[in-house]
């Protein structure tokens, strides 16, 4: 019974330190929104209004919009997807709700749709 425990508890310690490292594989490896970003020379501040966010540090929209102009101008740009994504039955969302800056986008269309998008 004691092995098991310590068992347990040392396998959940490595699943939770190799989980943790994943995001900053990721990071360097460019795949999410933020790295884009960077490598286009944006800087923290642009996005998180401070040069040195706190880690989970909110995006607000209009920051996006700072640089973006605004939802019907996204929406213009993603005129040749279809169905666009931007151009939706959904009001007032958050542009955060799918683009996520440091970990992997989420395409909130497929959660009722059979709808695939590469959201970056």
């Amino acid at each position: 019974m004691k092995f098991t425990r310590l068992a347990f508890v040392a396998l959940t310690a490595g699943a939770m330190l190799i989980s943790a490292s994943l995001p900053a594989a990721a990071a360097d490896s460019g795949k999410f929104l933020a790295d884009r970003h960077m490598a286009r020379g944006v800087q923290c501040v642009s996005c998180h209004g401070t040069a040195s966010p706190q880690p989970g540090a909110a995006v607000k929209t209009e920051s996006c919009n700072a640089c973006h102009q605004s939802l019907d101008a996204v929406a213009k740009r993603t005129q040749k997807v279809d169905p666009n994504p931007h151009y939706n039955h959904l009001v007032g969302l958050d542009c955060v709700e799918c683009h996520k800056g440091h970990r992997q986008s989420v395409n909130m269309c497929a959660g009722c749709h059979n709808i695939h998008y590469n959201v970056p």
